[in-house]
């Protein structure tokens, strides 16, 4: 059993609740995928390894989720080193234009910076909740094939 055929179930399954089209819907097309594809003594081996990579996915957003573990923390400490040297530049006053244009993009990339970390939050969040919908599924369908 190979994981593209469980990555091609979860697919499936996200693709039918990203159409709002509901859990049941979704949930059914779920596992008649399941079932045409593995049915009888496989599908309580399926179900299992479904299980398996559902728990690596969860975790898995669970820390990319979180903006002080990607390229957003490095984006943030860049930002900051250009503020400092931002603030440095007004103290000049020569440089004094210069420094504010600089500053003032930095505000404006770090407000672009809070909204990517809030739209990719929000994002993994969903995700969670519709890989925990799957592990439901799919533990109610192992105990079921047992």
């Amino acid at each position: 059993m190979n994981v593209t055929a469980i990555d091609e179930a979860i697919d499936k399954y996200v693709h039918e609740r990203m159409m709002n089209k509901g859990k049941q819907p979704a949930a059914t097309r779920f596992l008649s995928y399941a079932y045409l594809k593995y049915g009888g003594d496989d599908l309580a081996e399926f179900m299992k390894k479904v299980e398996g990579l559902l728990c690596y996915y969860i975790d898995y957003l669970k820390v990319m989720g979180n903006p002080l573990k990607g390229p957003e923390l490095a984006w943030f400490l860049s930002m900051l080193t250009v503020g400092a040297a931002s603030c440095y530049l007004m103290n000049s006053e020569e440089l004094r234009p210069a420094g504010i244009a600089v500053f003032v993009g930095t505000l404006v990339h770090a407000g672009s910076l809070l909204c990517h970390a809030a739209r990719k939050w929000c994002e993994a969040g969903v995700m969670i909740a519709i890989y925990r919908e799957i592990l439901e599924i799919a533990e109610g369908e192992a105990k079921g094939a047992v």
